[in-house]
C-alpha cells in the first residue's frame, strides 16, 4: 500500500520495533453536542505533564525544551495519548490495534498482514479508491503496518486536516468492508512483498534468527509465509478482524500542533460507543534450536546472533542497550572497528537491542564473503566475549551523546513523537517525560554498565548462518 516514507512506516510498528540506546531512541465528522458531558462519561483519567529542561547534549541551545503530554482512557478501554509540539505546523496520528502477527494462528502466518491490507480496500461508505482520493486529496501521508503485537494505521498531515482524517480511520477500523472480490488483489500484494523479502538473504537470516530465539509465536515473521498466505480465505480475514480489531488494548496517539480537548471529543464521538469482546490470550510455546544453517547458493554468507537481555520495561535495559551500542552501534563501535575496518572481514557488521514487551534480545549481524565467514564469526564471538570489563569512558560518552541527540531530534517530527509515546505506553503503561529519559542516560556510567555486564555475561547464543557452507560454532557459546 502507499506509504510516504520508510522511516514513518517503521515508526508505526510497536511490538517488534527495536528500542535501543540510539532509538529511545512508519471529510469532517461534525462537532459533538456536549463536550463536558462527553468527557465526564468517557475519561477515566487525564494527565498533563509539563517540563522545561535544558539539554546537556545541546549545550548551546538558547531555549529549554518544553513538553506537554496528555493521556486519557475511554470507557471501552481505548487509550488516547497526545503531545503538544507547538513549534510544528503538522500533526501525526497513529491507531495501534491489538491485532498483531502473534494472533495469526497455526498455518496462517501472514493473516494479520493480509487483514490489514483488506481493511484498506473499502470502509464505511467509501470504496478503496475513494479512501485514497480523500486522504491524498487532503495531503495526508498515510501508512499501514503490522508488528508482532499490533496492526497500525497512521497518517501525518498539516494540523488543520486532522478533523478530515479521523472519520476515515474510524471507518477503516470499525466498518471495513472486507469484500470477497478484493481478496485476490490483496493476496497478490502480500505475496509480492514476500517475494521481495525472500530474495533478500540478510532478511532471511534475521527472520530465521527471530523465529528460533523467541518463544513461539513471538518470533514469527509479521509479513507472513508464502504457503500460509496462499491458503488464507476471506472468512479467515473476517474472523481475524472481528476477534482482534477491538477497542480494549487499542492505543491512539497524536503529536504535533494539537488541541487536546477537541481531539478527545472527536475521538469519543467516533469510537466511544464501540464495544466488543476482549481479544483472547495467546499461548506462548518453546524456543527453537540454538544453531541453524540455512543453505543458500551465493558467494556471500550472512551471520546473525542473538542472546537474551532485559526488556525495555526493565530498568536494566538502559545498561543492556548501552553495552550493545558500544559493541556494535555505529562506525566507532567495537565490531565495526575490529571486524570491518581493521581486519577487512566483512562489508556490514552491527549489534543492537530488540525488545518485545516481556522479552528482549541482543542481536548481531554481519554480511561477509563465503571465504571469510568463519573468521568473521570467530572475531564477532571474541569481541562479544571481550566486552565485559573493557568498556571505556569515551565509548560510553559517545553512546550517551547519540542517544540524547536522537531524543532531542525526535521533537522535530510529529510522526516520530506519536510513535514514541505509543511505544512507551505499550511497554511501560505510562509515558516518560523527555527530562526523565535524558536523566536516565545521564545516570549511566562505566561502573553501572560494567556491573550489569558482569552479572549478565552473554550466554546461550542463538546463531544462524545463511550461505554455501555451515560454520563451526563452539559448543559452549550456545549452551
Amino acid at each position: 500500500m502507499p506509504t510516504f516514507s520508510a522511516r514513518f512506516l517503521q515508526a508505526a510498528i510497536l511490538g517488534g520495533l527495536p528500542v535501543g540506546a540510539a532509538d529511545r531512541g512508519a471529510e469532517s465528522g461534525g462537532w459533538p453536542g456536549d463536550r463536558r458531558w462527553s468527557q465526564r462519561r468517557v475519561l477515566r483519567y487525564s494527565i498533563r505533564l509539563r517540563c522545561s529542561i535544558r539539554l546537556r547534549c545541546c549545550p548551546h541551545s538558547p531555549e529549554p525544551v518544553k513538553q506537554t503530554l496528555h493521556s486519557a482512557t475511554l470507557d471501552n478501554g481505548i487509550v488516547l495519548l497526545g503531545e503538544d509540539l507547538p513549534g510544528l505546523e503538522s500533526v501525526a496520528v497513529a491507531f495501534h490495534t491489538p491485532a498483531g502477527a502473534i494472533h495469526d494462528g497455526p498455518s496462517r502466518c501472514g493473516l494479520a498482514t493480509l487483514s490489514g491490507e483488506m481493511m484498506l480496500r473499502g470502509a464505511g461508505d467509501r470504496t478503496s479508491r475513494e479512501i485514497v482520493e480523500v486522504l491524498e486529496g487532503s495531503g495526508i501521508q498515510w501508512a499501514q503496518s503490522v508488528s508482532t503485537s499490533h496492526s497500525s494505521f497512521a497518517g501525518a498531515m498539516v494540523a488543520r486536516q486532522l478533523p478530515t482524517a479521523l472519520p476515515i480511520y474510524a471507518d477503516i477500523l470499525r466498518r471495513p468492508r472486507l469484500p470477497d472480490d478484493e481478496l485476490d488483489n490483496a493476496l497478490q500484494m502480500v505475496l509480492q512483498n514476500l517475494a521481495g523479502t525472500e530474495d533478500d538473504p540478510a532478511h532471511r537470516a534475521m527472520s530465521a534468527l527471530r523465529q528460533l530465539h523467541y518463544p513461539h509465536p513471538l518470533g514469527m515473521p509479521s509479513e507472513g509465509i508464502s504457503a500460509d498466505v496462499e491458503a488464507i480465505g476471506v472468512d479467515d480475514v473476517r474472523s481475524f478482524v472481528r476477534a482482534h480489531v477491538v477497542p480494549r488494548g487499542m492505543i491512539i496517539a497524536v503529536a504535533g500542533r494539537i488541541d487536546w480537548d477537541d481531539f478527545v471529543t472527536r475521538v469519543e464521538a467516533l469510537f466511544g460507543d464501540w464495544d466488543t469482546d476482549d481479544a483472547s490470550a495467546v499461548a506462548i510455546g518453546s524456543r527453537g534450536e540454538r544453531v541453524r544453517f540455512v543453505p543458500h547458493d551465493s558467494q556471500q554468507t550472512h551471520i546473525a546472533l542473538a542472546w537474551s537481555v532485559p526488556p525495555y520495561r526493565h530498568d536494566d535495559s538502559y545498561e543492556a542497550s548501552a553495552s550493545l551500542s558500544v559493541l556494535g552501534g555505529g562506525s566507532s563501535s567495537r565490531l565495526f572497528s575490529e571486524v570491518r575496518e581493521r581486519r577487512g572481514l566483512c562489508y556490514s557488521v552491527s549489534a543492537g537491542y530488540h525488545t518485545l514487551r516481556d522479552c528482549a534480545s541482543a542481536i548481531c549481524y554481519s554480511g561477509t564473503s563465503a571465504a571469510r565467514a568463519q573468521e568473521t564469526l570467530d572475531v564477532m564471538l571474541a569481541e562479544i566475549d571481550r566486552l565485559p570489563g573493557t568498556i571505556e569512558e569515551a565509548e560510553l560518552d559517545r553512546v550517551k551523546s547519540r542517544a540524547k541527540s536522537a531524543l532531542v531530534m525526535q521533537q522535530e517530527s510529529s510522526a516520530a513523537r506519536a510513535a514514541w509515546i505509543a511505544r512507551q505506553w505499550y511497554h511501560l503503561g505510562t509515558v516518560r517525560s523527555l527530562a526523565d529519559e535524558l536523566a536516565r542516560y545521564d545516570q549511566l556510567n562505566v561502573a553501572s554498565v560494567e556491573g550489569w555486564l558482569a552479572a549478565n555475561r552473554p550466554a546461550g547464543l542463538t546463531i544462524v548462518s545463511l550461505g554455501k557452507e555451515p560454520l563451526e560454532v563452539p559448543r559452549e557459546v550456545s549452551a
